[in-house]
């Protein structure tokens, strides 16, 4: 029987009861669902391999490699998740997954092989849960803007594919195409508003990128080996924490294709 247990008061839910290898369309239903309100979906012990993970992201849509890192050799999109030591990694700040795309990837699913013995957490952010705590003075002010989103990750050039140095403006405040739900839509790869600069933009961008960490928003994951996590990166931004030094942490990842973020044409 298929149950849930929400990890947070604003984000990430746990669910037991599945088989995500033989997951009924009603339990699909309920876990996407779950997952477009509460951000982030823990499903403990499923030990999925890569071509399982690959089979079960087509129930969210296509597969989405982006331009950052080489697929496994027999999946589609499957790519692996590792231990670069600590000057080698580029996820230690709030973000969304390849925001400097036109349309960045609508979900996010990790499969935990390797987990270290301590350390090695994901925090995720709601991102609802922050546009909802802001002034109704700020709402309107930030509800027409666009932020300009680069890619500056250092290790983005894979063997025989030019590195990606894109950029593109999405809106700040964005429409949810399934819930219909505004939340705010900023990650640390946003450097200026659109038709602004960097020094004019500074005070109310860091302003914004300074609420995503508040602990009333976020949901902090301890792995374990066998995790498969969801989440939406529509209404999240997510912080990988590397403390763990040199102990082997692999995780596979896939993303799933998304759409263009859409602004909410009506104002608060």
């Amino acid at each position: 029987m298929v149950s849930t247990e929400d990890l947070s008061p604003k984000a990430g839910s746990e669910v037991t009861g599945v088989d995500l290898r033989r997951l009924s369309s009603e339990d699909f239903k309920f876990i996407s669902n779950l997952c477009f309100t509460r951000g982030v979906v823990v499903v403990r012990d499923q030990f999925l391999d890569a071509n399982e993970l690959d089979q079960f992201s087509k129930l969210w849509g296509k597969p989405w490699l982006g331009p950052l890192l080489p697929s496994l050799p027999g999946t589609e999109a499957v790519a692996t998740i590792k231990n670069r030591g600590k000057l080698g990694t580029v996820t230690e700040y709030w973000h969304s997954d390849s925001t400097f795309v036109e349309s960045p990837p609508a979900v996010t699913l990790l499969s935990a092989v390797d987990i270290p013995p301590v350390g090695g957490d994901t925090m995720w952010c709601n991102q609802y849960s922050v546009y909802e705590s802001l002034s109704e003075g700020l709402k309107r002010l930030i509800h027409p803007l666009k932020a300009v989103h680069y890619d500056r990750q250092r290790f983005n050039e894979v063997e025989g594919r030019a590195p990606y140095l894109g950029c593109v403006a999405h809106p700040v405040v964005r429409l949810h195409p399934k819930t219909g739900q505004r939340s705010l839509f900023i990650s640390g790869q946003a450097e200026h508003f659109e038709d602004m600069t960097v020094e004019e933009s500074a005070g109310l961008l860091q302003y914004l990128l300074s609420r995503l960490g508040q602990p009333d928003h976020v949901y902090r994951h301890r792995w374990r080996a066998g995790d498969a996590v969801i989440w939406d990166n529509r209404c999240t931004t997510h912080y990988a924490i590397h403390d763990y030094g040199q102990f082997p942490r692999r995780l596979h990842r896939i993303t799933v294709e998304g759409e263009k973020p859409m602004m909410d044409k009506n104002p608060p």
